[in-house]
């Protein structure tokens, strides 16, 4: 981000794709996308670098033609990190007010939550974000916003996401050796989150789904914040391995029979239609049948969606999801997914579109598997810009500004909307 504090870029690794993508925040608080760029990743397993030389060579191809088709320069990015090494502790901590004024200031929240970045992990870990459940002014419970508040005493609960530090550097090692610097690593459902979730549907209880080609991740939010997130580790590249092996195709040839043909219930499948698949290879010429294809998918989601199941159950929460469950990411789309999630929760289900009312989006990028690219780009949107110079008064004074409470706030808490 060179020359314009109003640019934001982004890269997310996934499995099976590769994103750059870059945006430009408007006057009016709004965000445009200049340029999207994706390529084929082949580095990537379950959402972890495991070959740094393929890995390198997908994002610089990526950010190259990102760069030449927007004709922007780019030096720090903010990018995803996910993977079954994510875990998630809760912590409290609490301090005494003393200042004279026995109010809450922006510090002492701030001093609170930073905290939290003390806690020990294991070794190879480190903390990736610290999440304000709420506060508790003087044995007040409940609190989402103490700022300005009488007391002597400050509790807060906190939910603290830890990741692996090799995953972490060599997503970090990858990002330099293209020349660019990591602005923020981001955890990939809370990218996913900003793209796709209401503060309504926080509020009232929701599970985030976010079905990628290797990992599914799953993210419970209640009462307006983040209190569950988890990975699964499959996704549609199990489905398509599925396919590829009780049909005797090739690797290619399964993913085109899922995304051409596939659906998630077999019961609605067509029990006379059927595909043919040409002999090539000295492999002899068969017919496929819609139903039969239906009945893989179907058997390896359930066990997709049991798991998911069994991770809200773990929560406590499953009696306060009053919002049921968003579907996102590129596996999201398939057909009838959203039906087979409902009968196998007993939860209303939704597909969840990058849709957020604060994106200017063109119809090419209006697709669940980009959610967490745009998340990432919305996730810079939080991070303050450098203010230019302020004026003085006659007395050589800089004006005294208000901060206020919403605005400080929107850093702890998420308070945007997305367009359903």
């Amino acid at each position: 981000m060179i020359g314009n504090n109003n640019i934001v870029a982004a890269i997310d690794i996934g499995t099976t794709k590769i994103v750059a993508i870059l945006g430009e925040f408007t006057p009016d608080g709004k965000l445009n996308i200049l340029g999207m760029e994706k390529t084929v990743s082949k580095g990537v397993k379950r959402g972890v670098i495991h070959d740094i030389e393929l890995t390198i060579e997908a994002i610089n191809d990526a950010v190259a033609r990102l760069k030449a088709k927007t004709n922007q320069e780019i030096s720090k990015v903010y990018v995803g990190i996910a993977g079954q090494h994510i875990r998630i502790v809760k912590e409290r901590k609490f301090k005494y007010i003393e200042n004279s004024i026995e109010e809450i200031t922006k510090e002492d929240i701030e001093q609170i939550t930073n905290e939290n970045y003390k806690h020990p992990v294991e070794i190879g870990e480190q903390i990736l974000h610290v999440i304000p459940q709420e506060f508790v002014v003087d044995k007040e419970v409940g609190i989402k916003n103490p700022l300005g508040m009488a007391g002597r005493r400050l509790d807060g609960h906190f939910n603290i996401i830890i990741g692996r530090t090799a995953s972490a550097r060599n997503i970090e090692k990858c990002v330099k050796e293209v020349g660019l610097e990591v602005e923020e690593l981001v955890l990939e459902p809370l990218a996913s989150s900003l793209a796709v979730l209401t503060r309504e549907e926080k509020e009232a209880g929701v599970v985030l789904v976010d079905i990628g080609g290797g990992t599914t991740d799953v993210t419970v939010y209640f009462d307006g914040v983040l209190k569950h997130t988890s990975v699964i580790p499959f996704g549609g590249d199990n489905v398509t391995r599925d396919i590829k092996e009780a049909c005797s195709v090739l690797l290619r040839q399964a993913e085109a029979l899922k995304i051409q043909f596939g659906e998630a219930v077999s019961d609605l499948a067509s029990d006379d239609k059927v595909v043919s698949i040409p002999a090539t290879g000295g492999w002899d010429e068969k017919d496929i049948s819609f139903k039969f294809i239906a009945q893989i998918i179907q058997c390896r989601m359930e066990e997709i969606i049991d798991s998911v199941k069994l991770q809200v159950e773990s929560t406590g929460l499953k009696d306060k999801i009053g919002a049921g469950i968003v579907l996102t990411g590129g596996g999201s789309l398939l057909t009838n997914l959203d039906l087979l999630t409902e009968q196998r929760t007993e939860l209303d289900v939704r597909i969840g579109f990058p849709r957020n009312l604060r994106v200017n989006l063109d119809e090419n990028l209006d697709h669940p598997m980009y959610s967490t690219s745009i998340g990432l780009l919305l996730k810079g949107m939080e991070k303050p810009k450098p203010k230019p110079e302020e004026s003085t008064d006659v007395n050589g004074h800089k004006p005294k500004k208000k901060r206020g409470i919403a605005a400080f706030l929107g850093s702890l808490f998420d308070t945007h909307d997305v367009d359903m």
